[in-house]
């Protein structure tokens, strides 16, 4: 009796943790001390999904009742497509390898990232766009830029 209830206990534990995906682990680096000159921003990732990609954008930071930022950074350049998914990286995502970096600006069409809080939004790719399992929001600061 004691082997039949350990092995259907290990069975569902295995079943339980191949279902259940966690977020992927972003570290922003340097994230209160973004140059103000160069805005570059590092980051070091993993934990990404195994079946699709992240994207990673500049915007301003989610109002209080609302699920999405009210404007993201236009600029190809302050946005990231991360995937270890091999058709991504062939379409042009970066892999999760190293140290990557991120071009945030201090101003950007309808976003004020010195006067109010800016943060990197994280969502997947297109390849799972419904899915909001990855959906996360980390906030930054350029140095010496301590207005909110």
């Amino acid at each position: 009796m004691f082997k039949k209830i350990l092995a259907i206990s290990t069975v569902l534990l295995i079943l339980g943790s191949q279902s259940a995906q966690a977020a992927s682990k972003i570290t922003v680096v340097n994230s209160k001390k973004i140059s103000t000159k160069n805005g570059l921003v590092t980051l070091t990732l993993s934990n990404l999904p195994k079946t699709n990609g992240i994207y990673i954008s500049q915007c301003m930071a989610i109002k209080e009742g609302e699920t999405t930022p009210p404007a993201c950074n236009p600029a190809a350049k302050s946005k990231l497509w991360i995937s270890n998914v091999p058709a991504d990286i062939k379409m042009g995502a970066k892999p999760a390898k190293g140290k990557l970096t991120l071009k945030v600006d201090k101003y950007f069409e309808k976003g004020d990232c010195i006067h109010t809080k800016c943060i990197l939004y994280v969502t997947n790719d297109h390849n799972a766009s419904a899915d909001r399992s990855e959906d996360q929001v980390i906030p930054f600061k350029f140095s010496g830029m301590n207005l909110f």
